[in-house]
């Protein structure tokens, strides 16, 4: 695994452990420290598309489960 701190996902958490309501968050690392191309490179429209596509099919499945 991989451990990092993102300061605006640990922010919500924080409000969310606060107020005791279930937070999710998916990052999308965009570059290597060593990266010679355009920066914040995340890949073709297509890709971005697909990762898109299949977080909102996630989503949806965990409300669905969840839902009373």
């Amino acid at each position: 695994g991989i451990l990092a701190v993102e300061m605006q996902a640990a922010s919500l958490f924080a409000f969310a452990e606060a107020r005791c309501v279930p937070v999710g968050v998916i990052t999308q690392v965009t570059n290597a420290v060593d990266q010679s191309g355009e920066p914040f490179d995340k890949g073709t429209h297509e890709d971005e598309f697909r990762l898109v596509h299949a977080v909102c099919r996630a989503g949806r499945r965990y409300l669905l489960t969840t839902a009373p």
